[in-house]
């Protein structure tokens, strides 16, 4: 004969706790480390703001340079702001509704023109830092799962090649070449600067390979390259999102290095340091010119550098609220 628990006991097994606000024994909420970084960024303020503003400025390059196609109440608030439209007549005007930003020294539309020019500079700067991480990886992964002589040989090259120079190699990159669009800026803006985050990729290798899901995955015999590719690298994505932010700044502050001083992206084709270049023979009558660009260079390296700062903070495991 089955014996019947207590009312009692059945009533102190479902209650609801009230500082839980759950039954006592239900399951518990899971969350993921995705989730608990998405929550902890979102309370920062400063990488928040430089999100919204980053996100800004890329819809405004990728978005403006298309407006001058579109009929209608475009051409009625602003009058033909096409970034190729040479009009001398209308050169080095002054802020206005037709010309939010002015013209620059052919006449042509600044708010159009620092928008198409931004388009360049942003797509160089995401095409080398993506080929930076590829190789970084590659690299940096190889080195680090395989350990011992292998790993001892990539580093000391790795630490002869420190020596050389990032601006100046990419100017003799761009000379050796002898032609410079979007392709080769991408090549000479990424050839020399991906050792850093090789030695990061390799640091998280070595750590992450010394956990037990990494023996067990060897002890069941998966190869190599599945441990590497299925266990190792997807775990580094949080530092190489960080890296990724952390070396676009380095990147388009080299592209507009490189457009100031002439070896740019050659007219009628702009970036932000071509445009800089072309203004600097004005700036002091007519400053907009060079300020334009400086601003949006600037606005977004310091974006870029606070989203990293955040995202940092935001994946730290020891930041993790218990």
């Amino acid at each position: 004969m089955a014996v019947q628990e207590p009312q009692t006991a059945l009533d102190a097994r479902t209650r609801v706790l009230p500082e839980a606000g759950v039954a006592a024994g239900a399951p518990v909420r899971q969350s993921s480390l995705w989730k608990d970084a998405w929550r902890r960024y979102i309370r920062n303020r400063g990488a928040v703001t430089a999100g919204i503003v980053f996100v800004l400025i890329v819809l405004y390059c990728f978005l403006i340079p298309g407006i001058w196609i579109i009929p209608g109440i475009w051409t009625d608030i602003i009058h033909d702001i096409d970034p190729f439209n040479v009009d001398f007549s209308q050169a080095y005007q002054g802020a206005s509704l037709a010309h939010p930003f002015g013209t620059d020294a052919f006449g042509r539309d600044l708010f159009a023109r620092a928008a198409l020019g931004g388009q360049v500079s942003i797509e160089i700067g995401f095409a080398a830092t993506l080929v930076i991480l590829v190789v970084a990886i590659i690299y940096g992964g190889i080195s680090g799962f395989a350990g011992g002589s292998l790993d001892n040989i990539l580093m000391r090259f790795l630490d002869a090649l420190y020596g050389l120079p990032f601006l100046p190699f990419a100017i003799i990159t761009l000379a050796i070449v002898g032609t410079v669009n979007i392709l080769t800026m991408v090549i000479a803006l990424s050839i020399v600067s991906w050792f850093t985050d090789a030695r990061v990729v390799r640091g998280q290798v070595i750590t992450l390979k010394e956990n037990d899901y990494v023996r067990a995955a060897r002890a069941v015999g998966a190869r190599w390259y599945r441990i590497l590719g299925r266990h190792l690298l997807p775990n580094t994505l949080g530092i190489l999102i960080i890296s990724m932010f952390l070396s676009l700044p380095g990147v388009v502050l080299g592209e507009a290095f490189i457009s100031f001083i002439g070896l740019g992206i050659n007219p009628p084709d702009a970036s932000w340091g071509a445009m800089a270049n072309e203004g600097r023979d004005a700036y002091r009558s007519h400053p907009l010119v060079i300020v334009v660009p400086s601003l949006f260079i600037a606005a977004l390296v310091l974006c870029a550098n606070f989203i990293a700062d955040g995202l940092r903070d935001a994946l730290d495991p020891r930041t993790r609220e218990t």
